[in-house]
């Protein structure tokens, strides 16, 4: 991504400006996971196995693939690339000796951190000077919004 540079307004947003942003943060959410895939030195599934490990913690392969839905097959050459490419290790679990965990290594994750630490204080700070009656109605909108992707997500008809 060019810095400074905006993509383009939305075409099939109508002129609506909520509909245009809500596209446009779309294209720049991937162009911001592209540019941190890059960083890593990894593709975009194991990008989202990493964010999988940042938001649960230790996982194992049969948790990663039900979160990627991909096949356990399929999980295991991803912590396979992971962990050749130094971004996680895998450890024995605690109670089950027939499990293995994916943890995240520190490197990898202070590195993500380093890389979105601009982007998170950015928004935090937008969120912070927000007042109480924009809060809520930013709140129950972003909410609705949510359910409406999840629906599409899972493959169901929206509420």
């Amino acid at each position: 991504m060019t810095t400074g540079a905006m993509p383009a307004a939305p075409n099939w947003a109508s002129g609506d400006p909520i509909m245009a942003s809500l596209q446009l943060i779309g294209l720049l959410t991937r162009q911001v996971e592209q540019r941190l895939s890059q960083a890593l030195g990894i593709n975009s599934t194991d990008l989202s196995a990493i964010e999988h490990l940042i938001t649960d913690g230790p996982l194992t392969a049969k948790d990663l693939a039900d979160r990627l839905q991909v096949s356990t097959a399929a999980s295991t050459h991803i912590v396979d690339r992971l962990e050749r490419a130094g971004h996680v290790t895998r450890q024995p679990h605690a109670t089950d000796r027939r499990k293995v965990l994916v943890l995240l290594a520190d490197t990898s994750k202070a590195r993500l951190l380093e890389l979105l630490t601009p982007l998170l204080d950015g928004v935090g700070e937008r969120v912070g000077k927000l007042s109480g009656a924009e809060r809520e109605v930013i709140e129950h909108f972003l909410a609705g919004v949510v359910e409406i992707y999840t629906a599409a997500a899972e493959g169901t008809t929206s509420p």
